[in-house]
C-alpha cells in the first residue's frame, strides 16, 4: 500500500507542472499574422480597422519580434493604380516590417522598442492585457482595446 501515495503524489505534481506550463500558453498562441478588426477608445466607440481597403496587420514571431504591414486585398483597383502612378508601391506597403519586440507573460503583453507617437492603446504604456480565444485576439491598454483575427 505505500506505493499508492507515491503514485498520487506523482500525479498531483505532474498536474501542477502541466498547469504551470499552461499559464504561458499565450506566448505560443500569439505567434503568426493577425489582421486588425477594430479599435475601441476610452470613449467606448468602436471603429473598424479597414480604411480605403487597407487593413493593418501585426505579425508576432517566435523569437519575440513584432512586425507591421497592411493587407491591401480590399483596396479598389483604381485607387491602387493611382497610388502606383504617384510613385507608391502598393505591394511594398503590404509587406510586414519589423517595428520592435514583444514579450508575453501570462495575460500581459509588453511592447519593447518602437516609437511611442500619437494616440492609441499603447501610446503611453507599452503593456497591455492579452486575451486569445481561438482565432480572435484582444489587446487592452490604458487608452482602449484593439481586436484582431488570425490570418490563415
Amino acid at each position: 500500500m505505500p506505493l499508492a501515495p507515491r503514485k498520487l503524489a506523482f500525479l498531483v505534481l505532474a498536474g501542477l507542472a502541466l498547469a504551470a506550463a499552461g499559464c504561458n500558453s499565450n506566448k505560443s498562441k500569439i505567434v503568426g499574422k493577425w489582421k486588425m478588426v477594430s479599435m475601441t477608445g476610452k470613449d467606448g466607440k468602436e471603429q473598424k480597422a479597414d480604411a480605403l481597403g487597407m487593413t493593418p496587420i501585426m505579425e508576432f514571431t517566435a523569437d519575440g519580434n513584432v512586425k507591421f504591414g497592411l493587407d491591401m486585398s480590399g483596396m479598389p483597383a483604381d485607387f491602387k493604380e493611382a497610388m502606383e502612378k504617384g510613385g507608391k508601391d502598393a505591394a511594398k506597403m503590404g509587406e510586414t516590417q519589423e517595428v520592435g519586440k514583444y514579450k508575453v507573460s501570462g495575460d500581459t503583453i509588453e511592447f519593447i522598442g518602437g516609437e511611442k507617437k500619437g494616440d492609441g492603446p499603447f501610446s503611453k504604456n507599452e503593456k497591455g492585457k492579452l486575451k486569445i480565444d481561438g482565432d480572435t485576439m484582444t489587446i487592452s491598454g490604458e487608452d482602449g482595446t484593439v481586436k484582431f483575427s488570425r490570418m490563415k
